[in-house]
């Protein structure tokens, strides 16, 4: 199947998608602009004079994309869709059409929709067999416009003046928390077991990339430290049998020695990656939350409600679910580092349900800005002692390991 076969089927399948969570405004993005690189090339390099903030955003994110051919931009495309709906679930109404191409995802439809899917689909092949332009207005196959709003349950492609509301504030980071608690709840055994199959080229940090900001944004310093130095762990981790084991330079001990011994390190920096989200997400919504009420809501596009809404009470729960019993003792370690955080969140919603937004806007600013020196001091200090007593107790495990052999 080539890849023009494989977007069209994905694109279709995007339309009707219900994720059970709303996809950040990152995502959307990314999806936005894959789509218009794919069907129309390069973006423009200068904003329309009438162009509102979030038809600047969506252009800012087309033309991250310049220069990727519309080929390597529709499989860029598939795979981006694929991440979005493993990471954002599927809601199971019993009233999506299958994903594409008669693949059976268990959703129904009639015998007319599925003879019309194939003859939309017989068309497009014909379409692309003579060479039709990849134009919105010549090729069906696009739907006729870019996508503005994925997830079907809010799509609103009809004309570009309703997109504000689709661009949602729910950071990207805040939906990746429970893959990232999922993936440092790892046992030591599975661990071991993994990094015997993986190459040092293909490890599960070398794959990661800032989830609170842009790769570019100075800001997103501090995080890419986080996934650099747990990614050189790791490739230590993975480049270790080379060189220990039977046969090799350090033939009496075994490579599993070291991983074992690595193990906690890579999971109290899974837990620092996750306490770092939570802050940045709460600091941005403190700036965000500073700047309208400053500048007005018109201005920042940045509704007060739907800070609290998508980004604070989110952020708050998200604290809670660190602590639940079924996490492992790092993650919950950074969970009680964070209940301040959560109290925070949850004394200015009981203030926005009594006195209103304004004032409970002016309270969750002010005392986040008074607790400054927790922020800035105190679990930036907790997260280097929890790295060291990851290292103590890894002498612990790797003893374990060497007594198993």
């Amino acid at each position: 199947m080539t890849a023009a076969s494989n977007f069209r089927q994905k694109t279709h399948f995007m339309k009707s998608w219900k994720p059970q969570r709303p996809p950040s405004n990152r995502d959307r993005l990314e999806l936005y602009a894959l789509h218009k690189q794919s069907v129309s090339g390069d973006a423009p390099t200068s904003d329309p004079p009438s162009a509102s903030v979030a038809d600047k955003a969506k252009l800012t994110a087309w033309r991250s994309k310049m220069g990727l051919s519309q080929q390597d931009a529709m499989e860029a495309y598939v795979v981006e869709c694929e991440r979005q709906v493993q990471l954002y679930g599927t809601r199971d109404d019993g009233s999506r059409s299958s994903a594409g191409g008669g693949g059976g995802s268990g959703a129904t439809t009639s015998s007319s929709q599925q003879q019309q899917q194939q003859n939309n689909q017989q068309q497009q092949q014909q379409q692309q067999s003579s060479g039709a332009p990849a134009s919105s207005q010549s090729t069906p196959m696009y739907h006729s416009t870019t996508p503005q709003n994925t997830p079907a349950a809010q799509n609103n492609s009809n004309n570009n003046n309703n997109d504000d509301d689709g661009v949602l504030l729910c950071p990207r980071g805040l939906a990746a928390i429970p893959l990232l608690c999922a993936a440092a709840s790892e046992s030591r055994s599975a661990y071991l077991a993994r990094l015997q199959v993986t190459h040092p080229s293909n490890g599960w940090w070398a794959k990661q990339e800032p989830l609170c900001l842009e790769v570019n944004n100075p800001l997103s310093i501090p995080e890419k430290l986080i996934i650099g130095i747990a990614c050189q762990i790791e490739r230590i981790s993975l480049v270790v049998s080379e060189y220990m084991g039977h046969g090799q330079a350090v033939s009496l001990l075994s490579p599993r020695v070291l991983q074992a011994f690595l193990w906690p390190v890579h999971n109290v920096f899974l837990s620092i990656w996750v306490l770092w989200i939570l802050v940045c997400t709460y600091l941005g919504s403190m700036v965000s939350m500073s700047q309208t009420l400053l500048f007005g809501a018109k201005r920042t596009n940045t509704p007060l409600g739907r800070l609290f809404l998508e980004e604070i009470l989110p952020a708050a729960r998200a604290v809670e679910s660190l602590c639940e019993q079924h996490q492992t003792i790092s993650v919950r370690m950074s969970g009680l580092a964070l209940m301040p955080m959560m109290i925070l969140c949850d004394v200015a919603n009981g203030v926005v349900g009594r006195l209103g937004i304004l004032v409970g806007s002016v309270v969750f600013v002010g005392m986040g800005a008074c607790g400054w020196w927790y922020w800035l001091c105190v679990l930036p200090w907790l997260a280097v002692c929890s790295v060291c007593l990851a290292v103590m107790s890894g002498w612990c495990f790797g003893l374990i390991e060497l007594s198993g052999n």
